[in-house]
């Protein structure tokens, strides 16, 4: 007894083949592959997610001149809009904005105050606030900046340095004479960004120049802002008379370079004390800077003379300590009384 079922005896009959019996043409491995092909096309296209486009941020630029805006264009599926939210690193950890659709935007950190969270970057509502408009650039918002932009399926990132310069509020030349035989040649720079390089010289008169090793340096930042000074010596008896005294201070990375000149003076009285202090620092702040300006060229100045030659306070003399004093008097006046009426 034949057990096929009517229809497909019927179908037999009909057409008088069995090539409507055999399975789909689909099952070829050409079709598995171009069903393949069309599968991924489609989840693709659903995934899309989220992609920084464009980061643009100003490679230098001067401090407080002009605003700046760093920007960072991004294509996101309007249906994954719902999930967004960018945000702005400085130097890979320190969280400086965050906007989170439809929430205003936040500046953090190093930025709160300095970005115009009104600044609006594009028409389009989930792009509008990705940028960072900053009117007033100061030397402290320099370091590498991060745009993370997320949403529930993805997130991408990209990074650029910034840096924010600023020239030297005040330079100065100065030379002493620490010894009979040398005489120090002293430089300094203040308020500079970023930290300033120096270079110390002499100049003959037949304008042949010659660079003198930096003996010592002392630097202090203060919000992205350098306090420096750096010293070297030349030989007394060996400097013409009409030799010109030098130093050429740059920021690096920046086109900022300026040079101080001053006619060598051999009449240099030879400084042989220096003035007692109480105040042994280490480094430069803003409380210096005035100190600079009033220093006379035949004061040591910053660099007191036993640092050049070396001392056990480190270069600074330092008045005895008050405690110490007021104990050995109260011991020595015990003794006395203790002396008396015995």
């Amino acid at each position: 007894m034949s057990r096929i079922r009517p229809e497909i005896r019927q179908a037999r009959s009909s057409s008088g083949s069995r090539r409507h019996l055999q399975p789909s043409s689909m099952g070829s491995p050409a079709m598995k592959l171009y069903s393949t092909v069309i599968i991924a096309s489609v989840l693709s296209g659903l995934g899309t997610g989220v992609s920084i486009v464009n980061l643009s941020v100003p490679n230098v630029v001067e401090a407080d001149t002009e605003p700046i805006l760093l920007d960072c264009e991004y294509r996101v599926e309007e249906w994954e809009s719902s999930g967004l939210v960018v945000k702005w690193y400085l130097d890979a950890v320190h969280l400086v904005y965050q906007w989170i659709p439809p929430i205003q935007p936040q500046a953090l950190g190093v930025l709160s105050g300095l970005v115009n969270t009104s600044y609006r970057a594009s028409k389009e509502p989930w792009e509008a606030f990705r940028a960072l408009y900053i009117p007033h650039p100061q030397p402290e918002l320099s370091g590498r900046y991060s745009c993370v932009v997320s949403t529930f399926e993805d997130e991408d990132m990209r990074s650029a340095d910034l840096l924010v310069w600023a020239a030297a509020r005040d330079v100065e030349l100065k030379f002493w004479r620490p010894s009979e035989h040398l005489v120090n040649i002293t430089c300094l720079a203040a308020a500079a960004a970023p930290e300033p390089s120096f270079a110390l010289f002499t100049q003959n008169p037949n304008g042949t120049r010659y660079d003198l090793q930096l003996r010592g340096e002392r630097k202090t930042n203060d919000s992205g802002l350098w306090w420096a000074e750096v010293w070297g010596l030349i030989a007394y008896d060996s400097t013409p008379e009409d030799t010109q005294i030098g130093c050429t201070i740059t920021l690096p990375n920046t086109t900022y370079t300026t040079s101080l000149t001053k006619p060598y003076d051999p009449d240099l009285p030879i400084i042989t004390t220096t003035t007692t202090t109480t105040q042994p620092t280490t480094t430069i702040g803003r409380d210096q800077y005035g100190r600079w300006g009033n220093m006379s060229m035949t004061t040591p100045g910053f660099f007191e003379i036993s640092g050049l030659f070396g001392s056990a306070n480190g270069g600074f003399a330092v008045a005895p300590d008050s405690l110490f004093t007021t104990t050995f008097l109260a011991f020595v006046i015990v003794l006395w009384k203790m002396a008396t009426e015995s």
